[in-house]
């Protein structure tokens, strides 16, 4: 969110009046939104794989209570936040000053148009998670391009680790494999080869749960991070072959850090960092699929043409629209993400096969 907040509003280093060593490091801070997703994908491969393995190895895996419980978590928000990104463009495009912004080409995030985006066709598409493979991400909605992504990471690797799995049939085991191989092929080579991003995630929870692998290193977490930090800092002024290489380097030195920061674990956390961690988590899927859409409409609103200097006064402004946004991403999840957890209950019972 800071991210897009800061491209849409502010200048771009090149052009600021004052290069001081805080502003600087505000740019740098605020410039790391693409290498937050791939952190994302690590998170989500160790939490969602270390459910399935689990599952798996406890035999009591089921597709549909899985399948129902991944719909439900993305779909209670995603629909809503459809609705609202649309309704919000839908607005924007109605506003004189801003037709370069919804009919033109938004180039700091590379919209071609937001008008032509802006369809039922595409509005399905993303819907049921076709975007970036199908159809384009809707609207103005760019962060929508790595829910397609995860969402068919959630099916691929349980078909994968299924094929793995000693005692499954050979007819299961077939079609397992024939599956896996369509699947592939339907998601395109782009979207397979950031699967081993996520992957990396899944890894890192049977690495951990290895008695062969305990490194006793009192500063290794520190150490990682150090290696973590230090690759996202030569990032910045430095260039790979490909921009997959680039992200392969962020997410796997991620993941060395994560794993060390599991190695040093504690039972208990602090009572005030536990409940921020909570509260911000809570709503942080709602943040990330409403938050652009919104402030290209207020951008619209407020100065379609200028972008601002970073001195205090538009800081200041910066910060109230950063928080503006927050809160409406917090009211939007205490009406759906905040459910989640019942809404699946329910749809688990629901589905459940009836006995007679």
């Amino acid at each position: 969110m800071l991210y897009h907040l800061r491209g849409l509003f502010f200048v771009d280093f090149p052009y600021l009046a004052n290069k001081s060593l805080p502003i600087a490091g505000l740019y740098a801070l605020t410039g790391y939104g693409h290498q937050a997703v791939m952190i994302f994908f690590v998170l989500s491969g160790y939490f969602i794989g270390t459910s399935v393995m689990e599952s798996i190895g406890a035999r009591r895996w089921s597709w549909r209570t899985y399948l129902v419980s991944r719909f439900t978590r993305l779909e209670l928000v995603l629909f809503p936040s459809l609705v609202l990104g649309g309704l919000w463009d839908q607005i924007g495009m109605r506003i004189p000053q801003a037709t370069p912004i919804y009919f033109g080409a938004l180039y700091k995030f590379y919209i071609p148009s937001v008008a032509l985006r802006s369809t039922i066709p595409i509005f399905l598409g993303n819907l049921f998670f076709l975007q970036s493979i199908v159809t384009p991400v809707f609207g103005s909605n760019t962060p929508l391009w790595s829910l397609s992504y995860e969402f068919w990471y959630y099916i691929l690797f349980p078909v994968l680790f299924l094929i793995s799995v000693k005692g499954i049939d050979f007819r299961s085991r077939i079609f397992y494999e024939v599956f896996a191989v369509l699947l592939v092929w339907f998601i395109g080579p782009q979207t397979s080869f950031y699967f081993l991003i996520w992957l990396a995630g899944a890894l890192l929870s049977r690495i951990q749960r290895a008695s062969w692998v305990k490194p006793n290193f009192p500063g290794l977490p520190l150490c990682t991070g150090f290696i973590f930090v230090g690759v996202l800092a030569w990032l910045r002024t430095h260039r790979l072959s490909s921009d997959l290489m680039s992200d392969y380097l962020v997410a796997f030195c991620f993941a060395l850090w994560l794993y060390a920061l599991l190695l040093g674990s504690r039972d208990t956390t602090p009572h005030a960092y536990e409940f921020a961690a909570r509260k911000l988590a809570g709503f942080s899927y709602t943040l990330y699929l409403v938050h652009l859409p919104a402030l290209i409409l207020l951008r619209a609103l407020l100065d379609p043409k200028g972008d601002w200097q970073p001195d205090m006064r538009h800081l200041l402004y910066g910060s109230g629209i950063g928080l503006l946004i927050m809160i409406c991403a917090y009211g939007v999840a205490e009406c759906t993400e905040a459910h989640t957890a019942t809404v699946r209950r329910w749809l688990v019972n629901a589905t459940a096969p009836k006995h007679s």
